[in-house]
């Protein structure tokens, strides 16, 4: 039996692209942003992108060496969608500062912490739950 199964492999496949995709963002950010304000709000769009890549990995590596933790993956999921909407957004305002779209979706990159927060906060749950011997 493979330890991971195709839902595992597609989370920790996309977490690994996330770090990759990093490094060319972070050079871009170094070479193509025009002022220091744009260059660190855009290293904070990349850092993030990087970090929760890694723990998306992280994530799905426990769940698959926990055998009791249940395959639901609500919180990878959440990770995911958190760091997209976080990154995403703070990064587009790193490229486009005075867009008037990205001021009208100015809650996406809020929302997208807490989800990033939420994601960990229920995997930790999750962990400790697991770590509760069943009943006999």
């Amino acid at each position: 039996m493979p330890l991971l199964n195709r839902e595992q492999c597609l989370w920790v496949a996309w977490g690994l692209l996330c770090v990759g995709a990093s490094v060319l963002l972070a050079a871009y950010g170094r070479h193509g942003m025009e002022t220091a304000e744009l260059q660190t709000r855009w290293g904070i769009a990349v850092e993030y992108f990087r970090f929760m890549g890694l723990g998306l990995v992280v994530m799905v590596l426990v769940r698959a060496l926990r055998s009791g933790m249940t395959d639901r993956m609500w919180a990878e999921r959440m990770l995911v969608l958190g760091t997209l909407l976080f990154s995403g957004t703070v990064g587009a305002e790193s490229i486009a500062p005075d867009s008037d779209l990205l001021s009208r979706v100015g809650w996406a990159a809020p929302l997208g912490g807490v989800l990033m927060a939420l994601s960990w906060f229920t995997f930790v749950f999750e962990f400790i739950r697991n770590q509760r011997p069943s009943p006999s």
